[in-house]
Order: structure tokens, then C-alpha cells, then sequence
């Protein structure tokens, strides 16, 4: 009978491990607002945020003057081909110089949680946030 039960819970346990992978799942991404983020000198920021999962690689539009930018923007990757999310944060710079600013980077490990959103709180330099939520399902 311990036997039993013992080759029960090898056969169960892999695919428990699978079952929290965001991997060949779709994933929903809501960057939602930045808090307190820097730009050049004196000028308010032109802030815009990139996401990566895996190979794919998406962004928001770009919220001109405002270093409380609300993009409320929904990045959907239809098959995540990595349990890893990469999120940037960058400062547009339309001028002459035509560089933008990387103002930070997050690494988050994603978990599936079937209609759950994830939080996540990304501080760039200068203690700015930028704020999102995830699932993946």
C-alpha cells in the first residue's frame, strides 16, 4: 500500500511543478502608471515601458511631459515562451540627440495562477515606480 502511494505522488508531483509555468501560455500584461519618474534636467519626463518575455518583445506608448505618466495598457504575449519577464523603463528623447534614457530595469519570475492578476512594483532610478499586474492562463 506505501508503495502505492508513493509511486501516486512521483506521478503527481511533475505535473504540479508544470501546472504553476507560464510557458506556452498566454500572458496579459497591464502597465498601469509610473510614480515619481526622472527625465532630462529640468524637463519632465517622456516615459515609455518595454516588455519581454522570452524572444517577444512589447511596448506602451510613449506619455510626453509627465513624470506621473497612467498608460492603463494592456501587452498581451499569446504564447510565452519563458516563465520570465523582463520589464524596462525608458525616457524618450525626441531632440536632437535621438538616445533614450534607460531608467531601470525588473526581472520578475512569472507564476501562473489561472484568473489571478499578479502585482508588481517596478523601481527604476531615482526610487521612480512604475506599476503593472499580470496572469497568465
Amino acid at each position: 500500500m506505501k508503495l502505492a502511494v508513493f509511486a501516486s505522488l512521483l506521478m503527481i508531483l511533475p505535473f504540479q511543478a508544470v501546472a504553476g509555468s507560464c510557458v506556452g501560455k498566454r500572458v496579459d500584461v497591464w502597465v498601469i502608471s509610473g510614480h515619481d519618474l526622472t527625465g532630462d534636467g529640468l524637463q519632465d519626463p517622456d516615459p515609455y515601458v518595454k516588455v519581454t518575455i522570452g524572444s517577444e518583445t512589447k511596448h506602451t506608448k510613449t506619455i510626453y511631459g509627465n513624470a506621473y505618466p497612467v498608460w492603463y495598457e494592456k501587452l498581451q504575449f499569446k504564447k510565452a515562451s519563458s516563465d520570465m519577464m523582463k520589464i524596462d523603463v525608458w525616457e524618450a528623447d525626441e531632440g536632437l540627440r535621438g538616445d533614450d534614457d534607460h531608467l531601470g530595469t525588473c526581472m520578475e519570475q512569472l507564476k501562473s495562477g489561472g484568473k489571478q492578476w499578479h502585482k508588481i512594483v517596478c523601481t527604476t532610478t531615482n526610487d521612480g515606480t512604475v506599476k503593472l499586474f499580470y496572469k497568465c492562463f
